[in-house]
């Protein structure tokens, strides 16, 4: 019996370090073939719609995406975007907290809605699409004054690092150099071929290389990515303005709290009624306000209107921009307009080759876009 436990005793520390060893294994995978990893993860994102599988498929992502930016500091310079949250997300544990929380809660929030519905039905689905809609507003909230007053843009630095690798002809170069002598003829044609591309001046006979363009890129796309602009040369935390103006602050508080707004109309109807415009008008003209708000702010503010504004600045702008052409596709608007459209459309592709899945595919969505509140989110 003794030398049982001392037995048992002895296999404890290695069962205990089997989950560290395992997720260390995983960890050494992921790093040794991050591109077939990455062209995994973008097939799994493009080819399923199950909800489930494509919610676990945006966490493992984010996962990856850490220990990448872990083990691979990117060569190439990162976005103003990803600049300015890393900077924050560095600087403040708040902010990154909240910055995390409330990516986890977009990768998931619809797939909670549907467990919730068919869990405890409209009531208790309508409750925690209030109760996420708060979180995020907090989290947004939270982000806003850290930063100082400036736009809220999310995020937690997580770009996904390019890692250099070997392209096919490199990869033919370096196969022919271990092959030794017989390498001398393949050799031998690259140069041929590279020098065959050489620009000879016309007055002094001078050869230029060829540039290292990649395939089917013109000269202009290769010289202007190495063009450095004014944002490429500004400090992180001077990537979007403060907004000082109680004006400014205000609408991007309604921003802020209009999805709160939204949800709560919406839960007072609880599907009684869903033709009603009341709700999306009150949605839309908050959102719109806010945008307005800010553009007056913005007009005001900074010297030559949008023209002054930095480069983070227009594509947030933009961003939020594009994401009211969603108002189509929500409330009243969907149930009066949208809907018949849909409808129509799958019905002409029923019973045709190859169109007819085009149509079930939408149909699926349908469903989504007409049960499930978060699956038209854009906040």
């Amino acid at each position: 019996m003794t030398e049982l436990s001392k037995q048992a005793q002895s296999r404890i520390p290695a069962i205990i370090s089997l989950p560290s060893q395992w997720l260390k294994a995983y960890e050494d995978f992921v790093t040794k073939n991050a591109s077939s990893v990455s062209q995994i993860e973008s097939a799994l994102r493009s080819l399923t719609y199950i909800i489930p599988v494509h919610t676990s498929t945006l966490l493992l992502s984010l996962y990856h995406t850490y220990l990448l930016r872990r083990h691979f500091p990117s060569p190439f310079p990162p976005s103003p975007r990803t600049r300015y949250t890393t900077f924050h997300t560095a600087r403040s544990r708040l902010y990154s907290n909240s910055a995390i929380l409330l990516q986890t809660i977009q990768y998931t929030e619809l797939l909670c809605e549907m467990f919730f519905k068919r869990r405890g039905g409209d009531k208790a689905r309508w409750r925690l699409v209030v109760v996420l809609e708060v979180i995020k507003a907090i989290c947004r909230t939270i982000m806003f004054w850290i930063t100082g007053t400036k736009m809220v843009v999310e995020g937690v630095g997580a770009e996904r690092p390019r890692i250099p690798e070997l392209t096919s002809s490199s990869n033919s170069e370096v196969a022919d150099r271990e092959d030794g002598p017989l390498s001398s003829d393949s050799e031998g044609a690259s140069i041929k071929e590279a020098r065959s591309k050489e620009w000879s001046m016309p007055r002094t006979g001078m050869k230029l290389p060829v540039l290292p363009t990649q395939d089917g890129e013109s000269i202009t796309d290769f010289l202007s990515k190495r063009v450095i602009s004014a944002d490429d040369i500004k400090a992180a935390h001077l990537l979007l303005r403060k907004i000082s103006s109680i004006q400014g602050q205000a609408a991007e508080m309604m921003w802020i709290l209009r999805p709160v707004v939204y949800a709560l109309a919406m839960q007072r109807l609880q599907g009684r009624n869903r033709k009603d415009w009341r709700p999306w008008i009150l949605g839309l003209g908050m959102e719109v306000a806010a945008r307005e708000l800010g553009k007056k702010d913005l007009r005001e503010r900074v010297v030559g209107g949008w023209r002054g504004m930095t480069g983070l600045e227009k594509e947030e702008m933009k961003r939020r921009g594009w994401a009211l052409a969603w108002w189509g596709m929500r409330g009243a608007f969907y149930e009066n307009v949208t809907k018949s459209w849909i409808q129509a459309f799958t019905g002409k592709l029923s019973g045709k080759p190859l169109l007819d899945i085009v149509g079930g595919i939408v149909e699926d969505y349908d469903y989504l876009w007409d049960e499930y509140y978060f699956s038209t989110s854009t906040m």
